[in-house]
C-alpha cells in the first residue's frame, strides 16, 4: 500500500512537471527574448521586429486622416501574444506602444517575468504596455484653430486612438468603445469642448463630435468655420468602417447625418 502511494504520488508530481506544453513555451521564449534585445527608443527596429514576423497581407494601414495613420498588428506564440500599434504622420513613424502578455497559467507567470526582465513594467504583479513618445498622440491636429488649452485628461484621452477608432453607435457585443466613451463626457462639455474634439486624431472622435454639434448647431456663433471643416473630414475620409451585424465599411457623411437625427441618450 506504501509503494502504491509512493507511485501515485510520483504520477502526479510528473504530470504537473510537464503539464506545461515545452513547445508553446520555447515559442514564447524566442519571441520575448528577440523583441527584449531591442532598444525601445529604436523604433525602426521595433516596427521591423512585427514586419519580419506578418505576412503582407497583415501590413495595412488605417487612414486616420490629416496625415495620420495607424498600424495594429501582434504576433502569436505558444501562450501568449504580444501586440502592438504603430502611428505614422506623412509616414514618419511617430509613436507605438506594445502589449505583452503573461500567460494565464500562474505556474509559467515567474519564467515569463524573468524572461521580459525589465523591458515592461508592472502595477500588482500585472505586466503594463510600453507607450513611445504617446503625448503626440494625446493632442488636437495641426489644424485646431480653437482656443481651449489645458485640455482635461478624459478629454484627452477620448481624442487619441486609444478610444477606439470604429464609428457608429453599437454592434453585436453593445455600445461601441468610442460611443460608450463619448456618452460619460458629453454632458459635462461646452461648446469649446466640443470644437476641441473635432480636431481629435482619432476619426471616430472627430466624427462623433460632428454628430453631436450637428444636433445643436444653433448654439455656435462659429458655424462657418465648422461647417467647413466638416466638409474637409468628408473628402478626408470619405468612408469609415461602423459596425452592425457585420463590420461594413460606409459613407461617412451619409452616416453622419444619419446618426445626427438619432435622440440623445
Amino acid at each position: 500500500m506504501k509503494q502504491l502511494a509512493i507511485i501515485t504520488t510520483l504520477f502526479l508530481v510528473s504530470l504537473k512537471t510537464f503539464a506545461h506544453n515545452p513547445f508553446w513555451t520555447q515559442q514564447d521564449k524566442k519571441l520575448i527574448e528577440a523583441l527584449t534585445k531591442i532598444d525601445k527608443t529604436n523604433t525602426s527596429e521595433i516596427e521591423q521586429y512585427f514586419v519580419s514576423r506578418l505576412r503582407l497581407s497583415s501590413q495595412k494601414k488605417e487612414n486616420l486622416g490629416f496625415g495620420w495613420t495607424m498600424w495594429q498588428t501582434g504576433i502569436g506564440g505558444g501562450y501568449i501574444a504580444i501586440s502592438a500599434q504603430f502611428f505614422y504622420y506623412n509616414d514618419s513613424l511617430i509613436s507605438y506602444s506594445l502589449t505583452p502578455q503573461l500567460p494565464e497559467e500562474k505556474g509559467l507567470q515567474k519564467r515569463y517575468k524573468k524572461w521580459y526582465g525589465n523591458y515592461f513594467s508592472y502595477i500588482n504583479s500585472e505586466i503594463q504596455d510600453y507607450r513611445f513618445n504617446s503625448e503626440s498622440i494625446l493632442k488636437p491636429l495641426k489644424e485646431y484653430v480653437g482656443n481651449v488649452t489645458a485640455i482635461r485628461e478624459k478629454l484627452i484621452n477620448y481624442m487619441s486612438p486609444n478610444s477606439g477608432t470604429t464609428y457608429g453607435y453599437s454592434g453585436s457585443l453593445g455600445i461601441l468603445e468610442n460611443r460608450k466613451a463619448f456618452l460619460e463626457i458629453k454632458d459635462s462639455m461646452g461648446n469649446d469642448e466640443l470644437f476641441l474634439l473635432m480636431f481629435s486624431i482619432n476619426p471616430a472622435s472627430r466624427l462623433t463630435a460632428i454628430e453631436y454639434y450637428l444636433k445643436r448647431k444653433e448654439s455656435f456663433n462659429n458655424q462657418e468655420t465648422i461647417e467647413n471643416w466638416i466638409e474637409l473630414n468628408f473628402k478626408e475620409i470619405r468612408t469609415i468602417e461602423t459596425s452592425g451585424c457585420f463590420k461594413d465599411s460606409v459613407e461617412t457623411k451619409s452616416l453622419v447625418y444619419m446618426l445626427s437625427l438619432k435622440a440623445d441618450k
